[in-house]
């Protein structure tokens, strides 16, 4: 009697016998075509760029650095469209207001307001030394309607009142007679539907917008300076880095590529370069170039050295300073980069090709030094706004009545002890710029090098 042979196998992950006769020959045959199809697990192919993102995003100290900057920026560029002040007006009857804090005459006129009238003209909430209205003809449009009037004589230190619901919806008053919520003394002013061919539009104010960060001793709104501050500063440093990123791209690329004795003079230039004292040099050329410059600004008549002269001295010497001596870091770190890269077999095809030098370095050497590149230009720009403010708070940086961070710091310096938040402001918005970049940059060379993937 034939006895079926039992073949056992240990199987070590469940530390159990699998007894191999319970098969039939029909479970071991090959898998068809459709079954091994169904086994393979197709993925996204993804590139360079889009892994470097992906990583990028799992870094969170990262993400939330360049989240605040974004805020930063929209602080900067689009938050003086929403509200009603500039850097340079001055309002005289806000001097040296704390954050949040309201004159008596913006008091009065949001007293005013909150009594129901249809808008205000406060001439001592204006801006300027010249805060009347002066005679002539004047309209106002509210509703559809219009309010047309004639001032036989200018109305000086009093406010505007428009109220439709009144028997004479305009009138004035002086601000010295209001008292507990009324004018003790009011003019009518007599109004018609049409007005006169010369007369001009008179705006009211519906509302009294805040002075969130004070004002200082020459009733400048401080959270305007900020925001148009912090906007000359990003501006400097980006365009003080994109500077960087091109002469010091250019030079490493031809030095790396070059070699021998042309790589031996250009890296002896950058040592010296390196061996000048940077703050030294800096604020001498800031003093040398001063008057040369605003002299060639003055008699120029090319539209592009006015524009240029429309930025200022300080800041056009900024560049100058960068273009001199700060771009010799990303020279460095280019030319390690291209030696490596040179003596790769696809820069030998191009040569065996024909192809020029500066055509390889274009096509073939910077194109893959593309991460370097990018992480060294986003370190640069905290480094560019840092020397920046830094020569600002010396008065060597933007001039009057253009503000930067810097700026703003050493003018807040003087009442540092009275006036704390004019210092503080600034002070932060430097700070937070300066950390968010470099914290962006450090997460960006983790995304982007290859050396760190994980």
């Amino acid at each position: 009697m034939n006895q079926k042979k039992s073949f056992q196998v240990f199987h070590p992950d469940t530390d159990s016998v699998l007894d191999l006769s319970q098969f039939s020959e029909a479970d071991f045959a090959p898998a068809s075509a459709d079954e091994k199809q169904s086994m393979v697990h197709m993925h996204k192919s993804v590139s360079y760029w889009q892994d470097a993102l992906r990583r990028f995003r799992r870094n969170h100290v990262s993400m939330g650095a360049l989240f605040v900057f974004i805020l930063i920026l929209l602080f900067s560029f689009a938050g003086p469209y929403f509200i009603p002040y500039s850097y340079e007006q001055q309002y005289r009857s806000a001097q040296k207001l704390g954050p949040m804090e309201y004159s008596a005459v913006e008091q009065m006129a949001l007293e005013l307001m909150e009594s129901g009238v249809d808008g205000i003209y406060a001439t001592s909430t204006k801006s300027g030394s010249l805060t009347a209205i002066k005679k002539g003809n004047w309209f106002i449009s509210q509703n559809g309607k219009i309010y047309a009037f004639t001032l036989e004589k200018a109305i000086e230190k009093a406010t505007l009142v428009l109220d439709t619901d009144a028997e004479s919806p305009l009138y004035s008053g002086k601000d010295s007679n209001y008292e507990d919520g009324t004018f003790s003394e009011v003019t009518v002013i007599e109004t018609t539907d049409t007005p006169a061919d010369d007369a001009q539009e008179l705006v009211l104010d519906k509302r009294i917008f805040p002075h969130v960060f004070g004002t200082d001793s020459q009733g400048r709104d401080l959270m305007a300076r900020c925001m148009y501050g912090s906007r000359v500063s990003i501006i400097i440093g980006v365009v003080a880095a994109l500077i960087v990123l091109v002469i010091g791209a250019l030079y490493g690329s031809i030095s790396g590529f070059a070699g021998g004795r042309v790589d031996f003079v250009m890296m002896r230039i950058v040592d010296l370069i390196y061996s000048v004292p940077d703050v030294l040099i800096v604020l001498l050329l800031q003093v040398v170039l001063k008057e040369p410059l605003q002299h060639w600004f003055d008699t120029a008549k090319s539209p592009i050295v006015t524009a240029l002269g429309s930025l200022g001295v300080g800041i056009v010497s900024i560049f100058i300073t960068f273009a001199l001596l700060y771009w010799v870091g990303m020279s460095r770190i280019i030319r390690g980069q291209v030696l490596q890269l040179k003596e790769q077999e696809y820069v030998t095809a191009a040569t065996v090709l024909g192809a020029s030098s500066s055509r390889i370095i274009r096509k073939h050497l910077l194109p893959n030094c593309v991460g370097q590149l990018i992480i060294q230009t986003c370190l640069q720009i905290p480094s560019a706004i840092f020397l920046e403010s830094f020569l600002s708070y010396l008065g060597l940086g933007v001039s009057a009545p253009m503000a930067s961070l810097g700026s703003l710091c050493s003018d807040a310096k003087e009442t540092f002890l009275l006036f704390p938040y004019r210092l503080l402001f600034p002070a932060i918005l430097l700070s937070l710029i300066v950390l968010t970049l470099n914290l962006v940059g450090d997460g960006l060379r983790d995304a982007l090098d290859p050396r760190l993937k994980n």
